[in-house]
């Protein structure tokens, strides 16, 4: 069998020339040919490291793990090995390609910038290509001045963070390393404490992810729209609402989660001590309510309904009036649908 695929050299994690692999390596290959259904025919460790050697840890790592998972399927596990390596290589080598081409039309587009910017000043002919200042060409100014820009902007991280994704490229989990001047802005644009728990998850998905940058940015900024969603859910029902919400979401034991969205138009409707009643029967019965939102939108229309009949009650008109029309409505709405099944 040939492995044409192997590039030699190290590659993000891998074993220099003439160097020993690294130990995760090995690990992860003799763990491999342990397992009991790729034991036959049996695999040669040293020729499985070289084989994979060049390609970065979370590459490493998710093909043999698919290895073991389809054992049982895969009747000659070298080859397929093989196989996945090769492809892994060719997906590295077209996401390159792809921010080779990216950087190149970031680069030709402040070129055409530059240039028209310095028409726009009155340059002409050969002017168009000498610095205005110093010895540097246009272009080289205006990806200066980005660079400084990014670096403004990753100076805002804590320290903490920078180590986090320093971390993150150094021990070779990522089939791809993380370029911070390319994810410095969604950082910064997002709570600390959320930009810490998106790279925990990066952590933990690590050897499923292709591109790590561009999911970085997806992620932070689903954690920033969750963040302004449960300001807007705050400012609407309190922050002791909230809290008591996400803690059933965590560890109440309901049977389907919450969202705070679906739950701030019911908790909004009622008094401040009618929400701590209805979240106190939703956690006392969170076992036993098949949808918690459907829940708490009839409890608060039955809370609704009994202050109105109170008020009502002791004379006061605009309840009875409004109670007459919820009646009304709630009649109308069982004719029709009485009418639509008949």
């Amino acid at each position: 069998m040939s492995y044409g695929g192997y590039k030699g050299g190290a590659g993000k994690g891998g074993a220099g020339k003439g160097g020993a692999p690294p130990a995760w390596l090995t690990a992860a290959v003799q763990e491999t040919c342990c397992h009991p259904g790729l034991a036959d025919p049996p695999m040669d460790p040293d020729r499985l490291i070289m084989m994979l050697s060049d390609l970065p840890m979370g590459a490493v790592k998710f093909i043999l793990q698919r290895a073991q998972a389809r054992a049982d399927a895969i009747n000659d596990p070298m080859e397929f090995i093989e196989k996945k390596a090769c492809e892994q290589r060719e997906a590295l080598d077209k996401k390159q390609a792809k921010q080779a081409q990216k950087e190149a039309n970031i680069a030709a587009e402040a070129q055409r910038q530059a240039l028209a910017a310095a028409r726009k000043s009155g340059l002409t002919g050969d002017a168009l290509t000498q610095p205005q200042f110093g010895q540097q060409p246009l272009p080289q100014k205006m990806a200066g001045t980005a660079a400084g820009r990014q670096d403004k902007v990753a100076a805002q991280l804590d320290d903490v963070v920078i180590k986090r994704i320093q971390w993150l490229n150094q021990n070779g989990i990522l089939m791809q390393m993380l370029d911070l001047g390319r994810v410095s802005g969604a950082l910064a644009a997002t709570p600390q404490a959320q930009q810490l728990a998106v790279l925990a998850r990066l952590k933990e998905q690590a050897h499923e992810i292709e591109d790590p940058g561009a999911w970085l940015i997806k992620e932070l900024k689903t954690e920033r729209r969750q963040g302004q969603i449960r300001d807007g859910v705050v400012a609407a029902v309190g922050e002791v609402t909230v809290r008591r919400i996400e803690w059933l979401n965590q560890k109440g034991g309901l049977l389907q989660p919450l969202e705070l969205q679906v739950a701030r138009g019911p908790l909004q409707s009622v008094t401040p001590e009618a929400r701590s009643e209805v979240l106190n029967v939703l956690k006392d019965q969170a076992a036993m309510i098949d949808d918690p939102a459907a829940f708490l939108v009839t409890e608060c229309r039955r809370i609704r309904t009994e202050a109105l009949e109170a008020a009502a009650a002791e004379g006061d008109e605009e309840a009875a009036n409004r109670l007459a029309k919820k009646r009304k409505k709630e009649e109308s709405g069982e004719d029709i649908a009485a009418w639509a099944s008949a």
